[in-house]
């Protein structure tokens, strides 16, 4: 079994990777017009960004995504993450919770305003993600 810091570790850079996969979707969708790949992944980094903060304060990761928002407010409200996180739940909760599914799932419609938000949104939580843990 792997240690815990390894894990830490493999979901930070899971978490990177989608945040690169993400931006190269982006410049794909500038001549398709198609922006929920760019989505999806940036969904997929803030869950990794998750799991890491959720290994390192529980020692486990939560398999249903639907509550990774919830446990991020949790670890939060019990002082285990800092202040820097209050924003970031929110984001965590709109893109992960309320619009996953009707992104990846139904396909929903979203536009590189959106696009450009969820990037945003990831590159800044694994940022503080990685602040937190170091």
């Amino acid at each position: 079994m792997k240690g815990l810091s390894s894990r830490i570790k493999e979901s930070l850079q899971e978490a990177e990777s989608y945040i690169g996969a993400a931006n190269k979707q982006y410049e794909k969708a500038l001549e398709s017009d198609t922006w929920n790949p760019v989505i999806v992944s940036c969904i997929m980094a803030m869950i990794k960004s998750v799991d890491a903060l959720m290994l390192e304060y529980r020692g486990e990761t939560n398999k249903d995504h639907s509550k990774t928002a919830n446990e991020l407010k949790r670890l939060y409200s019990e002082g285990l993450i800092s202040d820097n996180f209050k924003s970031n739940i929110d984001s965590v909760k709109k893109w992960v919770v309320d619009e996953k599914t009707e992104i990846q799932y139904r396909n929903k419609s979203v536009s590189q305003d959106d696009a450009d938000r969820a990037i945003k949104s990831a590159e800044r939580l694994l940022e503080k993600t990685r602040r937190e843990i170091n």
